[in-house]
């Protein structure tokens, strides 16, 4: 008995210090970001303050979603998780890869294929750490490279940025709501308070605001890697939460038995439907916002 009461009380500390050390990393992240904000007005950057302050609230607003939603059942998180899947993934597929392959087609291509395998590397190699009590899961750390993929982006491209326009706004809610809708389920599913949210939303501006004050103009090729690189990790994201049968999202999962049953069947449908729902979703929005 002694000796189960030490590891439980051993276990018990470590968890109270993860919690403890991930809300000091998001309350930082938001912190560092204020400090970001303030720097990007005085340096002139005032669109590139209102974009990233926009993508911020569009990731703040999907947490919300996540956290205040009623998602408690298997089959309300399946839907949770395919819903975000598949938004994530059709941003990815018809917002940011357009614009790779634009600059250059064959580079731009590339890197959207080196950046799915760097999001794939992140995860498969980040599970390694998962033994340890990290302020942060795979996901979490996978949405904050493709924010700083996606941050720095802006801010080599600041002196073409469009104004804050309806279109544009579009681009990052479509981006970003989904992202922290689904980073947060993932934050429940290991237990990790939201606040760690923070630190993939703070990152876009993290990245942007200083990189548009020391970066020249870069060439296509340069812009075409960039824009691949963060689609292929957003893509990999995406894919990372597509819902398994049994409801939630693969997280860290590495393949298991089919499970073969009605409820499996069933499961297997809403996960199909939810999905393509996702996706149906952001395309129906485009075409609002876009008035095609």
């Amino acid at each position: 008995m002694g000796n189960t009461s030490a590891v439980e009380t051993l276990f018990g500390q470590e968890y109270r210090s993860r919690q403890v050390r991930a809300v000091g990393l998001g309350v930082a992240a938001a912190l560092a970001l204020g400090v970001a904000l303030f720097g990007g007005v005085l340096a002139g950057r005032t669109t590139l303050v209102g974009i990233v302050s926009v993508a911020f609230l569009a990731m703040a607003g999907g947490v919300a979603v996540s956290r205040y939603g009623s998602f408690s059942t298997p089959r309300r998180r399946l839907w949770a998780y395919g819903l975000s899947s598949g938004a994530m993934l059709a941003s990815a597929a018809a917002l940011l890869a357009p614009k790779a392959i634009s600059h250059h087609a064959t580079y731009g291509g590339f890197a959207i294929a080196f950046g799915y395998l760097l999001g794939f590397a992140g995860h498969e190699l980040g599970h390694l750490f998962s033994h340890r009590e990290l302020p942060l899961n795979a996901t979490i750390s996978e949405l904050t490279l493709h924010a700083l993929l996606a941050g720095s982006i802006m801010g080599v491209l600041y002196g073409s940025l469009p104004s804050l326009t309806p279109l544009f706004g579009y681009g990052i809610v479509a981006h970003k709501l989904p992202a922290g809708f689904g980073g947060a389920t993932a934050l429940d599913r290991d237990d990790l308070p939201a606040v760690v949210m923070a630190l993939p939303a703070a990152a876009v501006g993290l990245a942007a605001i200083p990189v548009s004050v020391v970066t020249p103009d870069l060439g296509a090729v340069v812009r075409a890697v960039f824009y691949g690189i963060s689609t292929g990790v957003f893509a990999h994201v995406a894919l990372d939460m597509i819902p398994e049968c049994h409801g939630g999202g693969k997280g860290h999962g590495h393949g298991g038995e089919s499970v073969c049953s009605a409820e499996a069947d069933a499961q297997r449908r809403h996960a199909v439907a939810s999905t393509v729902a996702g996706a149906g979703v952001l395309f129906l929005a485009w075409l609002l916002v876009s008035g095609v």
